[in-house]
């Protein structure tokens, strides 16, 4: 039974052609993942692809939070803060070996905008938006000035009023999103990397087909369903104009969001402060032996393909930095990697970038196909949800029960068994193997970053980055060449200014 599973999560583009789907999703990000599998668990018949690996835009290059979103109580989003508080506890339950709870304390000092006793408001209100409260993540408590030092000694004591304790969920974003897809697989659905919709067949205003080049092979095919869902995330409206052989029927107004790992700083809690430069909240998270500092939220207005960290992303987080923990000196040559990503908000009059709405958008793009952006990681689960309702409605069917909710996300990973490449994040010779045969892993990276997070650590150089490589080539028969270019392409993905390791 192992056996026949895992060959079914094998990467085979050959299950797209040939059949007719009654439902076909072009993105592999969080969003495909989750109304793929949501699709599957209803039994419909389901195909995905991917045009680079699964998780490989903004939704491995997320702050690796589930949470509510304490900040956006701030823009009255009382109706998005409940549902991301409800999913929270959804998710919780249905992956708790990648979504674990995490104590976060939120800093006063005198002269903030947001004084303690907003603080305390603030978090009092986000309480109340969680009537349901997972025993995973309790009520919020004030902590005095001199209990939040004792927890975290890297914050400054002079001018601190106190904190406030609350609590929300970290995630492996990567692997969250790649275990809903081959959940996704075991119940059915066919979900293919490494394949790039080039063009939509159409008949009038239906699509008929899928125009999709494998970038493996070069082979081009056809992937015929009765509906089709865009959920392409900062892609969307160029997959969009493909599709309606016109204009996008989503606008975005895209903007950017720059994460640093550096050396480790918390001790207990993740620390979640006010930049006294332009008043937006930082996140400073534990991760792994190391901590996780950001996010930049800034307008992105280039080739979604060409975003990256710059010198002034790296400027900006170390100042937040060392206004938050002036005793630890953390510069430039500290910082062990980067990663950037492109968030996929919707258009809006909102000029600081920070204020725009997170909510989603579905929208009919033509008589079968649905486009849906904008929302929250931690809504994804809803939101597939509501997709899935609204492709019933197109298939003039029905809708079956929706069981994600009450359906648990198996754990991927095995025993683990072989030589151990690293002990934080933990790592064995059977976890790239594993990657290589059951979970579609075709490129070092997609090992590297998406199927482990060596690459988010100090692990993610290239004495590490070899030893995989060596282990994928006998995996992936692939001849010294190929290993030495995987090697040179991930090596510059992950090389910059600041990148150690």
């Amino acid at each position: 039974m192992l056996a026949d599973r895992r060959q079914r999560m094998k990467r085979n583009p050959s299950e797209l052609a040939n059949k007719t789907f009654d439902l076909a999703i072009v993105g592999g990000g969080i969003l495909g993942a989750g109304i793929a599998r949501d699709a599957a668990l209803r039994g419909l018949s389901v195909a995905l692809v991917e045009k680079g690996d699964f998780a490989s835009g903004t939704s491995s290059r997320s702050t690796k939070l589930v949470h509510g979103g304490l900040r956006y109580l701030e823009h009255l989003s009382l109706g998005l803060v409940a549902e991301s508080c409800r999913e929270r506890g959804i998710l919780l339950d249905m992956a708790p070996h990648l979504v674990k709870p995490l104590s976060f304390l939120l800093p006063a000092y005198d002269g903030d905008r947001r004084s303690l006793g907003m603080l305390r408001l603030g978090t009092t209100i986000y309480d109340w938006l969680t009537p349901r409260r997972h025993s995973a993540t309790p009520r919020h408590r004030t902590l005095s000035a001199d209990e939040a030092i004792a927890d975290e000694p890297s914050l400054p004591r002079e001018h601190l009023q106190g904190a406030v304790l609350f609590y929300d969920c970290q995630m492996d974003d990567a692997r969250l999103c790649l275990e809903t897809v081959l959940d996704a697989c075991r119940h059915g659905a066919a979900c293919v990397n490494y394949c790039e919709v080039t063009g939509f067949r159409r008949t009038r205003d239906r699509v008929e087909a899928l125009q999709v080049v494998d970038q493996v092979t070069g082979e081009s095919f056809d992937v015929k369903a009765k509906c089709f869902v865009n959920a392409t995330g900062p892609w969307v409206e160029r997959v969009g104009r493909l599709a309606s052989r016109d204009s996008s029927p989503i606008s975005l107004n895209p903007t950017k969001g720059v994460h640093l790992v550096v050396p480790r700083i918390n001790q207990k809690h993740g620390i979640y402060f006010q930049s006294k430069r332009d008043r937006r909240m930082i996140f400073l998270l534990p991760w792994g032996d190391d901590s996780l500092l950001g996010t930049t939220d800034t307008q992105f207005t280039q080739p979604v393909d060409a975003v990256s960290t710059d010198a002034s992303d790296v400027a900006y987080l170390l100042g937040q930095l060392r206004e938050l923990a002036p005793s630890r000196a953390i510069t430039a040559r500290d910082i062990i990697t980067t990663f950037a990503g492109v968030r996929a908000l919707i258009r809006s009059d909102q000029r600081r970038p920070s204020r725009r709405s997170r909510e989603e958008r579905i929208v009919v793009s033509c008589e079968n196909c649905l486009t849906v952006a904008g929302g929250k990681y931690t809504t994804f689960r809803a939101i597939s949800e509501k997709v899935v309702r609204r492709v019933y409605r197109i298939l003039g069917r029905k809708p079956a029960k929706c069981r994600t909710s009450v359906t648990p996300l198996p754990n991927q990973q095995f025993a683990a068994s072989g030589i151990q490449i690293a002990a934080s994040p933990k790592v064995h010779e059977s976890d790239i193997i594993l990657a290589c045969t059951s979970e579609m892993a075709i490129m070092l990276e997609d090992v590297m970053r998406r199927r482990t997070q060596l690459a988010l650590s100090r692990h993610g150089g290239i004495e590490v980055a070899t030893q995989i490589s060596h282990l994928m080539a006998n995996q992936l028969d692939w001849d010294e060449t190929t290993r030495s270019n995987q090697l040179d392409e991930y090596l510059d993905m992950r090389a910059g200014p600041t990148a150690n390791g």
